[in-house]
């Protein structure tokens, strides 16, 4: 049973345990500046791309059957690539999960452990400490934190591992005491 957050002193450390698992670090990815780039942005480039295709091929002479085929396989060549990105962007966290554990592995027991210095990461590879200054940005969505480092992707908590409400306001403290730029949900 954890403490009321308001009776929690933020000097005590906070300690939290997880597995973060390949489809836990897919998730953190679509979060990331590229992802957001790709999913966001890069359709609407896309279709304004083709369309400005098509408008020159029209004026060049070309038919308004032409001019509408060529915006379509612009288009539809956009999407392929984009889908490319997309999938690569998914399984570049797989892709780290085997370059630095040696093989691929579904989970790995990680403590995420709230300090008043930051995030201390506890892994098989020993602690790493993720001090408070550093993490430029964290937000929070329905699957859990997401804390970032110089606008990339340093952990993330899932919220699956977390004991309820009274724990996720308990990490709401820290972060709104210790990080500016926070994205909450409560």
């Amino acid at each position: 049973m954890l403490p009321e957050p308001q009776n929690v002193p933020h000097n005590n450390s906070h300690s939290i345990a997880s597995d973060a698992n390949v489809l836990d670090l897919g998730y953190a990815s679509l979060y990331s500046r590229s992802g957001e780039f790709i999913n966001v942005y890069l359709f609407p480039i896309c279709l304004f791309l083709s369309a400005l295709f098509g408008f020159l091929a029209f004026k060049a002479g070309a038919s308004a059957d032409t001019s509408a085929a060529i915006t379509a396989t612009t288009l539809f060549s956009a999407a392929y690539i984009r889908g490319a990105i997309s999938l690569g962007l998914l399984l570049h966290p797989l892709y780290q999960t085997w370059k630095f554990a040696g093989a691929l592995s579904t989970t790995k027991t990680t403590a995420h452990v709230f300090t008043a210095e930051g995030v201390e990461l506890e892994s098989a590879n020993g602690p790493t400490l993720l001090p408070w200054n550093s993490i430029s940005r964290v937000v929070e969505t329905k699957k859990g934190f997401l804390f970032y480092r110089d606008g990339k992707l340093a952990t993330f908590l899932p919220a699956r591992h977390l004991e309820g409400p009274v724990e996720a306001e308990l990490i709401r403290k820290f972060i709104r005491k210790n990080v500016a730029n926070a994205t909450l949900r409560g």
